[in-house]
């Protein structure tokens, strides 16, 4: 694990990867327990920001089940909402060259793929009944079908690509992508046997930066929760960063702590020993 980087800096942003952090799949909602400590930190004045790879229609229900109205990330950072807007306050974008030599090397190989371009997912006529899009739709993703993918890619910003396979298929692609376009893209594990690509300049820790500059909160006040690959800049940026039990060694490796699993409500167990003691006193007292 890396060493910490701050001293006795009370906590001012909390943010929370969902998939193998909040939640996971065998269990889809979020844990009493885990809601009760959030929300605790809430009411301690910790701005609390939820940060995913999935979009916004997909974050939604967490966000409401949380009482969060501020902001959220979404698109592994590519979009910064204000949610009481609906507006995106940064949005970064792959280049158009880089999307399409992507859409079409993913078509070559014949892999189901979806693309996320703004508030939506997009998927093609081919593509539409592939294991990833029913998974989206049942998290109530705005999902999109397109008859021209290409001609779609030219006159759209695109923010990710994210394709399913078996872990073998999808670690020849990485490979593939990052010798040929490693400098311009990141290409990581969202989750189990899913695989994403999105621009460099586009990440967690990025957006979650850039959110903490607006609100004038320094980094070491800030605190970032994960469990995946795509969740390592953000351990890496924040003061004290986070990994679930769950996560795999090289995400723990770039973090300061690491907490109990999704199964054991590492978040909750991260946020009272991080947050909630620092800020009250033996009675439960603000200090």
């Amino acid at each position: 694990m890396k060493g910490f980087k701050r001293g006795e800096m009370m906590i001012k942003l909390l943010a929370i990867d969902i998939d193998g952090t909040l939640i996971n799949f065998e269990r889809p909602n979020i844990s009493k327990k885990v809601k009760n400590t959030v929300m605790a930190a809430k009411r301690l004045g910790v701005y609390v920001v939820l940060i995913s790879g999935r979009n916004y229609y997909s974050m939604k229900r967490y966000l409401e089940d949380l009482g969060i109205e501020e902001y959220g990330i979404t698109t592994n950072g590519g979009i910064v909402l204000d949610l009481k807007t609906g507006k995106a306050i940064i949005e970064n974008e792959m280049k158009k060259d880089i999307a399409l030599r992507v859409y079409k090397k993913l078509e070559e190989e014949n892999i189901p793929y979806s693309l996320f371009a703004g508030l939506n997912v997009y998927v093609s006529e081919k593509h539409r009944n592939q294991p990833t899009i029913e998974l989206l739709a049942k998290e109530k993703d705005n999902v999109i079908v397109v008859d021209d993918m290409e001609k779609f890619i030219l006159e759209n910003k695109m923010n990710k690509f994210m394709f399913m396979d078996e872990d073998h298929t999808l670690d020849a692609l990485r490979d593939y992508f990052e010798e040929k376009y490693g400098d311009c893209v990141n290409v990581e594990y969202g989750f189990e046997k899913h695989m994403e690509i999105y621009p460099k300049c586009l990440n967690k820790g990025m957006a979650l930066e850039a959110l903490a500059e607006q609100l004038e909160i320094p980094m070491d006040e800030v605190m970032a929760i994960g469990d995946a690959e795509n969740d390592i800049s953000m351990l890496e940026i924040a003061g004290i960063g986070v990994a679930m039990g769950n996560a795999i060694k090289n995400v723990k490796d770039h973090a300061d702590y690491v907490t109990k699993s999704v199964d054991e409500d590492g978040v909750a167990y991260a946020i009272e020993k991080f947050i909630i003691k620092k800020c009250c006193n033996e009675d439960g007292e603000a200090v």
